[in-house]
């Protein structure tokens, strides 16, 4: 039986909940893809996966999880640690969307600064986040089921990246902001990989 690939969690959930979200999108949204159950797995992964990084799994839980609470994060199994992080990514592009939406575009630069480069600032990590999970899955850490298990679990929503790619290209369109566009298979990969980013640059 084909699975489709659901940006916001199972149908079921979504049936039972049609309310929008916080960031106006409704939960009946979805990526509107039927895929083969064998080839699941590996679309998930391309759909995570930014080719302008080279993020690893150990790169993610070395900056998102404390050394004090590595205990608690063994205690995890794969799903619950790809879930978290998966969460932390949207949490990430909802603040990247909040400083967006907090920039002048009427106003000066110096008005706007503080909340672009934050705003790029979460960007960037929503971006390495998820990319971190796509490298799980090649190294073997998640099977198929862990990965769509995970993905449905964190209620994954297009829509924010949509929401906060239109935001930022927006604010270049007045002040031509230094930023790279985005690298990811969620939206579109016509542009050519540019240069990986620097981890240190991108926590």
């Amino acid at each position: 039986m084909p699975y489709e690939l659901d940006s916001t969690g199972t149908a079921a959930e979504q049936d039972g909940n049609e309310t929008e979200t916080d960031e106006g999108g409704g939960l009946e949204s979805s990526l509107g893809m039927t895929i083969p159950e064998d080839h699941v797995g590996a679309f998930v992964a391309e759909a995570l996966e930014d080719p302008e990084r080279a993020t690893t799994w150990t790169d993610i839980v070395d900056t998102m999880v404390a050394p004090v609470a590595r205990d608690a994060w063994a205690e995890l199994s794969p799903i619950e640690q790809a879930t978290e992080v998966l969460s932390k990514a949207a949490e990430f592009d909802r603040r990247a969307i909040e400083h967006f939406e907090a920039v002048p575009l009427d106003g000066d630069r110096s008005e706007a600064e503080t909340d672009i480069d934050e705003g790029l600032r979460c960007r960037r990590n929503a971006d390495t986040f998820r990319d971190g999970v796509a490298a799980a899955y090649g190294d073997g850490r998640l099977d198929d089921d862990g990965l769509v298990d995970a993905l449905e679990a964190a209620e994954f929503d297009t829509e924010i990246i949509a929401r906060r790619e239109d935001l930022i290209e927006r604010i270049d369109s007045v002040f031509e902001i230094d930023y790279r566009p985005y690298g990811g298979t969620l939206m579109d990969d016509n542009d050519g990989p540019e240069p990986e980013t620097e981890h240190g640059e991108t926590w």
